[in-house]
């Protein structure tokens, strides 16, 4: 296995609440406060430029795509069902 070279810094200010409760789940999980920091901001970072992503279709295929999207709406009989069932976590 190749080691990466970890030579770039970032400085962060935050209060003294923050710390703590990011160090209580860094410590929870069995990390460094660098590894657990580094692992959110990589995760949050990659599902932000997920869902940024352009995702580009012919003509023909966007054509079809908006026709379904705007037929009217169909009545689907167990869906009705399951959602006006009583439900033991309602209120």
């Amino acid at each position: 296995m190749v080691a990466v070279l970890k030579n770039e810094t970032i400085n962060l200010r935050v209060d003294p609440a923050t710390r703590d409760v990011i160090a209580r789940a860094a410590e929870a999980s069995g990390k460094s406060l660098t590894a657990f920091m580094t692992e959110a901001a990589v995760a949050a970072a990659q599902k932000e430029l997920l869902d940024q992503r352009f995702i580009g279709v012919g003509a023909d295929i966007f054509d079809a795509v908006e026709a379904l999207l705007t037929e009217p709406a169909q009545s689907n009989e167990r869906l009705k069902a399951l959602l006006s069932s009583e439900r033991e976590w309602q209120d």
